[in-house]
């Protein structure tokens, strides 16, 4: 393609990646170094470095730099487990969404990369050079090192594993809600790969599921609001992230060891990949079905355990739950399975929070959100027919009547956010008193349900009655200990 190529082209080209800016918050800007990095080395492999559009990114990039490096000496990018890190902070969304790039850097053997205070624009355009080089090309000119010296480029520094600091360390930061994100993009992907019928690559959502794993023995509350706490109508990858995240603290009250947890996680992400052979007018029907789209739309755990019966060995569970999510404990449901055995424990487990997540999600088009206290009496009631009454009782000790981010009403009048799970009784959480008129509402005590047995929740409150957006409540970090007692 010519280098004279329109700017309007190039810029079409880099992606529908926003301008970076320096005004960014503080957490984001890391993940934007990459992104930049990635502008910069699309539009060059598609236009030529000399593009003007490159040069603009570049400058980009250098003012980001420039405003990261002004209150210390230097950035560090790590390159480990097919995963990004930006100095300790992981960054799992990011690695999924800019494989490539991953994949250039480890093909060049470049596994670290060190940006030093008063980097220039040309400097990071010679970096992207050694990406729109063949790899072999590096590796005979001497290696990315040698072409970085060679050109002068002082304030950028490569290296290989060894010299990668983030190895030693028991672990990186990780920001729960990066890694959520990160779940949507791996379902979306496993989703096309469904309906496009080739085979499912699960290693990212293997590598999802155990970061998310990782995050509920370090920063529990806060993956709990991730899931509970809901500013957005749902559509299908929200659903399965939320079930496996919601799995996923079901397995950490039942003591799973790893594999067995890891297992879950991903049984849960999958449990409805069958749905992608369900016509979108059935999907998203704004109204009840009729009795031959209820026909249709209970095929999809058959079409999913057909599309899972390839796994092999343990993983061979992950299309069992696919196919009994639905069996319901006492065999009533569907797909009508003849054998007297019940479900799997998994597919039990896995349905009770299938049901409880749907029931307390704004739907598009056709469903409001049902009230989590209201959805957790509907599965008790029906326990030891439709759900395992061992399982419904632990979801209830785990996420509680009213979970993490539930408004609540209390009997003087406040309004009050679920801030922990109760210890004893599910239904007496610790709360916080708010103020709903600041924009956004602000906290003012905490109060343990539990330890106050005179005061008593009303009822569950919808947010968007009263106008308080929970999303933007800022929860102070110590309460986000390591686990709960």
């Amino acid at each position: 393609m010519s280098q004279h190529a329109s700017p309007a082209g190039a810029e079409a080209a880099a992606g529908p990646d926003q301008a970076l800016s320096s005004s960014l918050p503080a957490h984001l800007r890391p993940a934007e170094v990459l992104r930049g990095f990635s502008r910069i080395w699309r539009t060059a492999a598609l236009y030529g470095r000399a593009h003007p559009v490159v040069a603009r990114f570049a400058d980009d990039l250098q003012h980001l730099l420039s405003s990261l490096l002004t209150h210390r000496p230097a950035i560090g990018i790590f390159l480990h487990e097919e995963t990004f890190f930006v100095d300790n902070t992981i960054l799992l969304e990011e690695s999924l969404q800019l494989s490539l790039l991953l994949s250039e850097l480890k093909k060049r053997n470049i596994l670290s990369i060190e940006i030093r205070r008063g980097i220039e624009p040309y400097e990071l355009r010679s970096f992207v050079d050694i990406l729109t080089m063949p790899a072999a090309a590096v590796e005979q000119g001497g290696g990315a090192a040698a072409y970085l010296e060679a050109h002068s480029v002082h304030h950028i520094a490569v290296g290989n594993a060894q010299l990668n600091p983030v190895l030693p360390q028991a672990g990186g930061r990780v920001d729960p809600g990066n890694v959520y994100r990160a779940g949507l993009h791996v379902v979306d992907e496993l989703y096309a790969q469904a309906s496009s019928n080739a085979p499912l690559n699960l290693h990212h959502a293997r590598v999802v599921v155990n970061t998310l794993a990782d995050i509920l023995t370090k920063d529990r509350l806060s993956l709990m609001r991730a899931v509970t706490i809901k500013n957005y109508d749902a559509g299908t990858a929200h659903h399965s992230v939320n079930v496996g995240i919601l799995s996923l603290f079901m397995a950490s009250r039942l003591a799973f060891d790893e594999p067995l947890t890891s297992l879950l996680g991903l049984a849960a992400l999958l449990h409805d990949i069958g749905k992608v052979r369900i016509p979108l007018a059935i999907l998203n029907k704004a109204g009840p079905l009729t009795e031959e789209e209820r026909k249709v739309m209970q095929q999809h755990p058959v079409y999913g355990a057909q599309m899972l019966r390839d796994l092999a060995g343990p993983s061979r569970v992950v299309m069992l739950v696919a196919f009994e999510h639905h069996a319901n404990y006492d065999l009533s449901g569907y797909p009508r399975i003849t054998s007297k055995a019940r479900p799997h424990f998994l597919a039990r487990l896995v349905q009770i929070v299938d049901v409880f997540d749907a029931a307390t999600t704004q739907r598009r088009l056709y469903r409001h959100a049902q009230p989590p206290d209201e959805a957790m009496q509907f599965i008790l009631a029906r326990a030891g027919s439709t759900y395992d009454p061992a399982l419904a009782r632990m979801f209830l000790h785990e996420v509680g009547v009213y979970p993490v981010g539930t408004l609540l009403q209390l009997d003087g009048g406040e309004l009050a956010v679920v801030s922990q799970p109760a210890r004893g009784d599910p239904a007496r959480p610790l709360v916080k008193v708010i103020d709903p008129r600041p924009e956004p509402p602000e906290f003012l005590y905490d109060l343990n349900l539990e330890e106050h047995p005179d005061r008593a929740v009303v009822r569950s409150v919808n947010p968007a009655e009263v106008g308080v957006d929970v999303a933007a409540l800022q929860f102070p970090p110590e309460d986000d200990p390591a686990s709960r007692p």
